[in-house]
């Protein structure tokens, strides 16, 4: 690695750590629902430094949620924190890592198919698909148990209860976060900010 793109990586990084940080205690509202974008700088940074950047950044992003819940203002995070600060941390990290991860090694895929608009466009759409994913299963891994979950279940088996979230918020989350990372990755893709070859759009 070179000293112009150790510069680009170590720009790239510091940027979109600020982000995470940013997005994860902000919401957009949209319409009667809220939706998270904290998904789209991790898979940014995925995208630009491959697997071991998403790793980073997923690290980053699970820290900010392990932050936003000690804060008290994580809503469910924040109540399942005071239950288990051991479990909650874990629930924080090890989603965001493993989706930051999958989102390199997606993309590294998608790149050879198709241009850097609509590679960028799956993997903002599938990020969002898996934090959703992995999140709401460590939640059932994790304090499946609790009278608080088993509330929130109201009876429904796992797989129908994380449908039901996915198929609430989740889905806006996925729809917009493929459309915002899509036109980023684009861009940095006509910057040469992106390693390795795409198709032209």
């Amino acid at each position: 690695m070179n000293t112009r793109t150790r510069s680009n990586s170590l720009a790239i990084m510091a940027l979109m750590t600020a982000l995470i940080f940013v997005l994860q205690f902000v919401t957009v509202p949209l319409g009667a629902i809220t939706v998270s974008l904290a998904m789209v700088p991790v898979s940014v940074t995925a995208v630009a430094l491959g697997p071991a950047g998403g790793l980073a950044a997923g690290a980053i992003w699970g820290l900010a949620s392990l932050l936003k819940a000690l804060l008290g203002s994580s809503g469910m995070t924040s109540i399942l924190f005071n239950m288990s600060p051991l479990a909650t941390a874990l629930l924080c990290f090890f989603p965001r890592i493993l989706d930051g991860v999958l989102v390199g090694l997606l993309y590294k895929g998608f790149r050879k198919l198709t241009n850097p608009l609509i590679s960028g466009s799956l993997v903002g759409f599938l990020s969002a698909f898996f934090n959703t994913l992995f999140f709401m299963s460590g939640i059932v891994l994790l304090f499946g148990q609790t009278a608080y979950l088993q509330k929130m279940m109201a009876g429904r088996n796992v797989l129908a209860f994380i449908l039901s979230i996915i198929a609430g918020n989740a889905l806006f989350e996925m729809l917009v976060a493929a459309g915002v990372t899509g036109p980023v990755v684009a861009t940095l893709s006509k910057a040469h900010l992106i390693k390795g070859k795409n198709k032209e759009m």
